[in-house]
């Protein structure tokens, strides 16, 4: 308000001083123009200059950032009156930090240390030195803790980028952790965020990835609220890649057989056998979660009691896990009288042992496996369940809305 009425003064003056030179010399009367030329020579005229608008002195700077206090991983924004931002450079404790200035806003190159306080200098637009001090955010000792699994190169198609929480987030708190992660895919491909259940945050893409992708992703949850009283407590990239093959099991659980699609192409179908009446395997688009040469299968995991009459303690070779629930592919030499004719097993697919070594051989973890036959629908938490929802179903488990 003072800027704009000393502005509005000065102007105001500045008309003042031309009045007499526009007023009448006598009241009544009008002036008459002077023509140059009629002027006689060697005689002196003057011209009265517009004084110039007054310019107004950059003001103060502001910091602003995406919370109350800084996120140490945030940018800060900078901003000034009567003016604009050309550079900025911050110091703190250890003396100059390294970071970027672009487009109003300095980014650390790296986390700040939480609880502590900076120094920015920035250059204004009218050469003016600018100060100002921010600080981070000081959370409390209580921590949530993350874990992420499947970082490896040459995945198959279905996994997505998994983090797993100790604890669960509540739904106010999912929008922010979903904002510092960001995930980057080439070729470009569309994806998004989802939550399943209160623990697990998931990243897929629209369809199946494409061979060959390459995905990466930094987790800035430094300092990020998980819930009322923790906080996630440190940064984290990562990245894996997918295969050059697509390879999709197609499990039809009630027509007893199991194929190999290869890049679309069908590669071989097996005879196979699923679980039995009591024991009927989950329909649903599962994950090859874990690969084990021979696994031994003790039935009190999945609750059956030793000496029932259904018990069970074996090897079992080429073992690959698709639920956490129990379900494995592996080879079945036992059954194979009834494989590609009935279901006997206790939900696993059974193969003969030469078609379970050959399955084996040319998977890989996260390839897709499209169970379908039964009444028995897989619950996304007895899995890596991303592919049990469509797009619009799965894009509606993100909190931002990505």
């Amino acid at each position: 308000m003072k800027l704009r009425l000393r502005s509005l003064l000065a102007t105001l003056a500045g008309l003042t001083l031309l009045l007499p030179a526009c007023s009448p010399a006598n009241p009544g009367t009008q002036d008459t123009p002077v023509d140059a030329a009629s002027v006689p020579s060697g005689t002196e005229t003057s011209t009265q200059e517009a004084s110039p608008t007054p310019v107004a002195p950059v003001g103060a700077m502001t910091i602003t950032s995406s919370t109350d206090a800084a996120l140490p991983s945030d940018p800060v924004t900078l901003s000034v009156e009567n003016g604009t931002i050309t550079n900025a450079t911050v110091t703190g404790p250890g003396g100059a930090v390294d970071g970027t200035f672009e487009k109003d806003a300095w980014t650390p190159s790296k986390a700040l240390e939480l609880n502590t306080e900076y120094k920015l200098t920035a250059t204004a637009s009218d050469g003016t030195a600018k100060e100002a001090t921010f600080k981070t955010v000081s959370p409390g000792s209580a921590e949530t803790t993350f874990s992420l699994a499947y970082l490896d190169d040459n995945m198959g198609v279905g996994m997505p980028v998994h983090v797993k929480f100790n604890r669960a987030i509540p739904e106010e708190y999912r929008a922010s952790i979903e904002k510092h992660a960001k995930v980057t895919v080439t070729p470009e491909q569309e994806g998004s965020w989802g939550w399943i259940g209160d623990t697990e945050l998931a990243y897929r893409p629209k369809e199946y990835w494409k061979p060959g992708t390459k995905i990466s992703f930094e987790l800035k949850w430094l300092g990020v609220q998980a819930t009322e009283k923790t906080w996630l407590k440190k940064d984290l990239p990562g990245s894996f890649s997918i295969k050059d093959v697509s390879r999709v099991i197609k499990v039809d659980i009630a027509n007893y057989t199991t194929t190999v699609v290869e890049n679309g192409e069908v590669v071989k179908t097996l005879p196979s056998t699923t679980g039995k009446e009591g024991f009927v395997t989950r329909s649903g688009t599962k994950l090859i979660l874990e690969k084990y040469d021979s696994l031994k299968m003790d039935s009190e995991t999945i609750s059956i009691p030793s000496g029932s009459s259904e018990s069970y303690n074996l090897n079992a070779e080429y073992a690959m896990r698709v639920t956490w629930t129990g379900e494995f592919i592996h080879a079945a030499p036992w059954s194979v009288d009834s494989q590609g004719k009935a279901n006997v097993s206790h939900g696993c697919v059974g193969l003969s042992r030469e078609n379970a070594g050959w399955l084996y051989e040319g998977t890989s973890v996260g390839d897709v496996v499209e169970f379908t036959g039964s009444e028995r629908k897989m619950e996304p938490s007895e899995g890596m369940g991303v592919w049990l929802y469509s797009w619009d179903e799965w894009k509606a488990l993100s909190a931002s809305g990505s």
